[in-house]
């Protein structure tokens, strides 16, 4: 068996203290149950060395593979626009202080509150980004735990600007770059 391992998979293997009671349960069993039943696993599977790094810590002791998400770029045509908007992911579902957190939600406040007359776009993972992204002319993704990012590869296949941070997000650095790429 191969297991592949997503960002908050793994932040989970080391620390649940920011989920309700119930929620920690169930990641004290989860925990407990990949401990158990790793011998039956070949290898793991993962798409960034700072989840790698995670799986390292909490002892998980098969092989680890870093192997980057593939996206197709075909899918993703450049298309002029107009205006400048600004794109945050947020997803809404899930414990809202702990997805707060992690997306860093507080900050992304900071920076609306910083540049009011800018548009920004908020998306959840339902949304068809082929629409969105011809659109976009800055994306933020500041978050506290974070993986490859697709959001970040596809901003890079649509020329899109953007700040991200897989750990500790800095909120100068948000407000230094977008001034730029606002200015550009």
């Amino acid at each position: 068996m191969k297991l592949f391992w997503t960002g908050t998979d793994s932040l989970m293997l080391l620390d649940y203290s920011m989920r309700p009671f119930r929620k920690k349960v169930y990641w004290q069993l989860f925990r407990w149950f990949i401990k158990r039943f790793e011998i039956f696993v070949q290898e793991h599977y993962c798409d960034s060395q700072n989840i790698a790094d995670n799986l390292r810590r909490f002892g998980l002791k098969r092989q680890i593979r870093v192997v980057p998400d593939r996206i197709d770029e075909r899918k993703y045509d450049k298309i002029p626009h107009k205006g400048f908007n600004v794109l945050y992911y947020f997803p809404y579902k899930g414990d809202k202080r702990f997805i707060e957190w992690l997306y860093g939600y507080d900050i992304f406040l900071q920076v609306r509150e910083r540049f009011p007359d800018l548009n920004y776009i908020i998306v959840d993972g339902t949304y068809d980004m082929s629409w969105i992204y011809p659109v976009t002319d800055f994306m933020i993704r500041c978050n506290r735990h974070d993986g490859a990012s697709r959001i970040r590869q596809e901003c890079d296949l649509n020329d899109i600007p953007y700040y991200w941070s897989q750990t500790d997000p800095d909120l100068n650095k948000i407000i230094d770059a977008l001034q730029e790429a606002y200015t550009i």
